[in-house]
């Protein structure tokens, strides 16, 4: 299927293909039913039989993240960090006796979100480790952020950021970052910038972060307009450090991931979200 519009990644006019977001290879290949809240109800957007996709991207620059190894490099970050929460999961249901899923839900005893610590590539029960690309994978994750949006504003505005996933080489997207946490929210995404606004209990030290998000579970990113996430979470943005030819040094592989506090409004408003469409039957 094809359509009208302007390229994410290039912002050329002209026909624009389907890309699954996230990636096929990172398991969107079944059928799946996207809603819209409109006055307090939910609707449907659309239906999808193939896996989820957006007419995003010119026909080259839809195929050019798949010459670069981009959804492939992805999916096995996603496939690897998957196996690490499978085996916390196992752990969390023999310590507390509840459901493997209720690790999403805990928090840390002394406030604020449970870490996770994993080392990346490495082949849960033997030594033998996979060449994880962080360069690759932290290329696509901004390449899925810039393919969401609905408006041309990151693109013309902030040319950096689409410069910096078009390299190969070694590249930094400050003062933005990007941020990582892990949750079970369901498949959904920011199209335009969200605002949050922190002000303290005395009036004093208010503050606010613009940032735009998708959750593709088992990831919650951001993308924001400093280096201050909305919630949370890990900065993987100096991972565009690496040129795309790179693997995982030893010590960049050890990686600590919060579990999206339930208790962050955000985090609460999409879990909310994903068990109202589970009633509903979508």
């Amino acid at each position: 299927m094809t359509t009208f519009d302007w390229c994410r990644h290039c912002g050329n006019h002209g026909p624009m293909t389907e890309e699954h977001l996230p990636p096929r290879a990172a398991g969107n290949q079944s059928p799946i039913t996207m809603y819209d809240e409109q006055g307090g109800a939910l609707t449907v957007l659309r239906s999808f039989e193939r896996g989820h996709t957006i007419p995003s991207l010119c026909e080259a620059h839809n195929n050019k993240a798949s010459q670069r190894g981009l959804p492939e490099a992805y999916a096995l970050w996603r496939n690897d960090t998957i196996g690490h929460l499978q085996e916390a999961a196992a752990a969390f249901h023999h310590v507390s006796g509840q459901p493997h899923n209720d690790l999403f839900f805990i928090a840390a005893r002394e406030g604020g979100a449970f870490m996770l610590p994993m080392e990346h590539g490495t082949k849960l029960g033997s030594e033998h480790i996979t060449n994880l690309n962080p360069g690759k994978i932290v290329r696509q994750v901004l390449g899925m952020m810039l393919a969401v949006q609905d408006t041309r504003y990151l693109l013309d505005a902030q040319p950096r950021l689409a410069t910096a996933y078009h390299s190969d080489e070694p590249t930094s997207i400050e003062p933005f970052a990007l941020h990582v946490a892990l949750a079970d929210s369901g498949l959904c995404y920011f199209r335009n910038v969200v605002r949050s606004v922190s002000v303290g209990l005395t009036g004093q030290g208010t503050s606010s972060t613009e940032f735009w998000a998708v959750s593709f579970p088992p990831f919650l990113i951001f993308l924001t307009s400093g280096p201050t996430a909305p919630i949370e979470a890990t900065r993987i943005d100096h991972w565009l450090e690496y040129p795309v030819g790179r693997a995982f040094t030893k010590r960049d592989r050890k990686v600590r991931y919060p579990i999206a506090d339930p208790r962050e409004l955000l985090v609460a408003k999409l879990y909310q979200a994903r068990l109202t469409l589970e009633e509903m039957g979508g």
